[in-house]
């Protein structure tokens, strides 16, 4: 749907700039003399029948020009352009709600926002209506009363779509059943909520975290050719505790309301969420079953933490490396799969399971291969790169792992790898997630 570009502009003499993107808005700088301008991950949204250029404009040196961007191999990136003011639309695809059609990244990373009650800031949809006292019924923002009304685009039907802006706009694609790995990698932010120190999750409110990934995310896709990336909240739900609670799992569980705003965050902006349970003295599966209304969501998974299940060692949390058995990971598995079944067209579950020790695994090899479900070891311990890549092939590219995952440390890996040297790898992982 966009593309990340690099944009070099140079000038023999200072002076400013007006820089616009295809979809995107217009953005001042200033060019040196001495050096030229580098601006990297800037986004375009090219559509079907668009200039597919890039507008420089000097009003102060009276220049303006228009630079076709190359790499896009003939490729349209969304499905139209919706220019401003009034374009007509008929509408050719199945009957859909008008929340839907403009949900997820209907109107692409940057540039989209979405209200309460689904409708977009600036946008509007009309309908005219035949032998009805009004002539017109309509959906969005600022309509109401008895002009409001429509609720659905429906087959062979024909609307103005208003827009106070050009957007990108691609239409919504059928339910799919396909992995998510098959067409993407995926980059994640880990933490929770409103907790820093627990890691970049909670640096923010999940729009603030939702816009610092997706500017992870566009890095890695410049770097991964034709594949995708979609970025992901790794959200704690079960935090391990250093006293005991009340019902002896030694776990705090994160209360559904606020999981309730990623999973709406998430749907948004048609990003990832995987929930992640720490496990204590309770069991796997008693947690995951917890957490089932959220899991039954498409774009929703499930990762465990055995660092902190430490009741055979009969220590609390934190004391010692902790462990699960591979039993216990089939059992989440069948349940996840059965998840899959009864919701029908969603794609198989991700379980996520952590691991920087080999006893955070007893049995790795009784872990089974269930339909509808894919095990993903990520490699979790932080240090210096080469002791990092070597667990990652421990662990992260050996059976069970079906998907291998690196997890990397923005205070505690000594240095942090690049992006470039993550997908210089020679088994690239599926999915990068920072704490």
């Amino acid at each position: 749907m966009s593309t990340p570009l690099s944009i070099e502009v140079s000038c023999d003499l200072p002076t400013e700039i007006d820089l616009r993107l295809p979809g995107g808005e217009t953005s001042g700088h200033v060019v040196d003399s001495e050096a030229p301008l580098r601006l990297k991950g800037e986004r375009a949204y090219i559509c079907h029948g668009h200039d597919a250029s890039v507008e420089v404009e000097s009003a102060s040196l009276g220049w303006a020009e228009r630079v076709p961007i190359s790499g896009l191999n003939g490729i349209p990136q969304c499905d139209l352009m919706l220019r401003e003011g009034a374009t007509a639309v008929l509408w050719t695809g199945p009957q859909m709600a008008l929340r839907d059609v403009f949900a997820g990244r209907a109107l692409g990373w940057v540039n989209w926002k979405r209200q309460p009650d689904g409708t977009v800031p600036g946008l509007s949809v009309w309908s005219f209506v035949e032998g009805q006292p009004l002539p017109v019924k309509g959906w969005g923002d600022g309509v109401g009363g008895l002009l409001g009304g429509l609720t659905h685009f429906r087959p062979g039907g024909e609307y103005l779509v208003v827009s106070d802006v050009e957007r990108a706009w691609t239409f919504p694609r059928p339910a799919t059943t396909r992995s998510v790995f098959e067409d993407a990698q995926v980059v994640s932010f880990y933490g929770y909520p409103g907790v820093p120190a627990m890691g970049v999750l909670g640096h923010g409110t999940p729009a603030e975290v939702a816009n610092s990934v997706a500017e992870w995310a566009a890095h890695y896709d410049m770097l991964n050719g034709p594949r995708e990336v979609i970025p992901a909240y790794h959200l704690i739900t079960g935090v391990a505790q250093a006293y005991p609670t009340r019902d002896g799992t030694w776990l705090s569980r994160l209360s559904h309301d606020v999981i309730a705003e990623y999973v709406e965050a998430a749907r948004e902006r048609d990003m990832i969420l995987f929930l992640d349970v720490q496990i204590g003295w309770s069991d796997p599966l008693a947690e995951v079953q917890l957490l089932e209304p959220f899991l039954r969501e498409p774009f929703v998974h499930m990762a465990l933490d055995p660092e902190f299940a430490t009741e055979h060692l009969g220590v609390r949390p934190g004391l010692a490396i902790g462990g699960i058995w591979g039993e216990q990971i089939n059992e989440v598995q069948h349940y996840l799969a059965t998840l899959v079944e009864e919701e029908g067209d969603i794609p198989p579950k991700i379980l996520m399971v952590h691991q920087f020790a080999a006893k955070m695994i007893q049995n790795r090899s009784d872990v089974v291969d269930v339909e509808g479900v894919e095990v993903m070891i990520d490699m979790d311990g932080f240090g210096t790169a080469r002791l990092k890549l070597r667990h990652y092939d421990w662990y992260a590219l050996t059976a069970p792992s079906e998907r291998p995952a690196l997890k990397l440390f923005f205070d505690q890996d000594t240095p942090v790898m690049t992006p470039e040297e993550v997908q210089a790898l020679d088994q690239v992982p599926d999915l990068i997630m920072y704490q």
